[in-house]
């Protein structure tokens, strides 16, 4: 597919500088993924302090993915439009993450918990449209790969937060943790803007594209690219099982660990939960990069089959013996490895579909847009759910949960295209 000469010109004038661009981009990804996992080693003392309930505390979920994909969605059509103020978005995003989650330390009741929440989530999210679109056209042959890197950062991020967070419980409250955190945001993203305007992507508003013009492309995408539609329903499948699993896993954990002891302290509980989200986490690290690479190689349908096959395992063994311990850790570990894998290669076949055509934010956009309609159902559904159990660790009903989600985006990933990678269409092209 050729290139427009309006792609063309943006992508060679940063060749010389790409590599720096990546290695700012993703290193400002782990910092954008502090409050990812962080935040849920904070849940369950934010679950007593605020006296919430399983549906309470899945409205908490459901504001962070829904808000986080709506404003992704737009702002990726805004990006594309815009692209002469890349480093400010970046920087700006950041910056108003941790103001956002400052706001949840200060919230007095529910309902300010609630704003401020949407407020971080979705200006964090924002991230996603300007860094992946920039990946994606500065490296087009290995965009599963970078994709893949990009995540692995966050990942990161993800790994050594919780611990830290864990660690300070025993010191300070949940409130000064996020204090502490916007301290840490403000300087990162006043740093990032200075990097990245030395690379050039705090440039000019100058480079536009009407509105018109905009629809326009988008709308001949829309129409043409049948594999767009199974690419979204995996996508969003895949992310309803895994925003739930990911929220109320901490919940499980305090309550397994309170049936043992019922007077198990916070700094307890918190050390117990971000152990198991490092170890969850950690794997999620090294494995999507390879697979990743693999998929640019041989194609995105096999690996993502592959990856959504490897999920089932652990999830069905978590279903039929939840209760903590060493096999369980081990579980959670397996099911971290693969956890970031699909979400990648959709990403990636996304853009593929978007090359040339200057529409990477939008189709950014677009997956965290479907991804919030899934998503930010699913853990209502699954509140809902622990609500109605009685007996036992309600809690353990997310695992049976994501288990069927996972199986039922298994089956609709047969329905995707067989492509090529990219690094199989270039030979076949040489």
């Amino acid at each position: 597919m050729a290139v427009s000469q309006t792609a063309e010109a943006p992508a060679a004038a940063l060749v010389p500088k790409r590599k720096r661009i990546a290695g700012a981009i993703v290193t400002g990804h782990a910092f954008q993924h502090m409050y990812a996992d962080g935040f849920l080693v904070l849940l369950p003392s934010i679950y007593d302090a605020f006296g919430l309930t399983g549906f309470s505390a899945g409205a908490l979920a459901a504001v962070r993915q829904g808000s986080a994909g709506l404003l992704t969605m737009g702002g990726g059509f805004v990006v594309d439009m815009f692209s002469g103020r890349r480093g400010l978005l970046l920087s700006g995003s950041l910056f108003l993450m941790g103001l956002g989650y400052l706001l949840v330390a200060a919230s007095p009741n529910y309902t300010v918990l609630l704003l401020a929440l949407t407020l971080g989530s979705a200006t964090g999210s924002f991230w996603h449209p300007v860094g992946l679109g920039l990946l994606s056209t500065t490296f087009p042959a290995n965009r599963a790969f970078v994709m893949s890197l990009h995540r692995s950062a966050g990942s990161l991020g993800e790994t050594l937060t919780p611990l830290v967070v864990g660690l300070v419980l025993a010191l300070i409250t949940w409130r000064e943790v996020l204090l502490a955190g916007f301290g840490i945001m403000t300087v990162v993203s006043i740093g990032l803007y200075i990097v990245l305007a030395r690379l050039g992507l705090q440039t000019s508003a100058s480079d536009t594209r009407g509105l018109r013009e905009q629809l326009g492309e988008l709308g001949r995408l829309l129409k043409t690219e049948t594999a767009l539609r199974p690419l979204l329903l995996v996508s969003g499948l895949r992310g309803m099982a895994d925003r739930s699993f990911i929220f109320f896993l901490p919940l499980f954990i305090a309550e397994g660990l309170r049936e043992v002891d019922a007077d198990v302290g916070v700094a307890r509980i918190g050390f117990v939960v971000a152990y198991h989200l490092v170890v969850f986490s950690v794997l999620g690290i090294f494995v999507p990069p390879l697979l990743g690479a693999l998929a640019d190689r041989v194609g995105r349908k096999p690996v993502m089959i592959g990856a959504l096959v490897g999920s089932l395992v652990p999830l069905g063994l978590l279903s039929v013996s939840p209760s903590l311990g060493l096999g369980f850790t081990v579980l959670i570990a397996l099911v971290g490895m693969f956890r970031f894998v699909v979400a990648n290669l959709t990403q990636a076949g996304a853009l593929d579909l978007a090359e040339g055509k200057r529409l990477e934010g939008s189709m950014v956009g677009l997956l965290w847009g479907n991804n919030a309609l899934f998503g930010s159902l699913s853990p209502l559904i699954a509140g809902i759910i622990v609500d109605r159990v009685s007996g036992g660790n309600a809690f353990a009903v997310v695992f049976p949960y994501a288990l069927a989600l996972n199986l039922l985006a298994l089956v609709a990933a047969f329905w995707l295209p067989s492509r090529r990678g990219p690094a199989q269409r270039s030979a076949a092209a040489s």
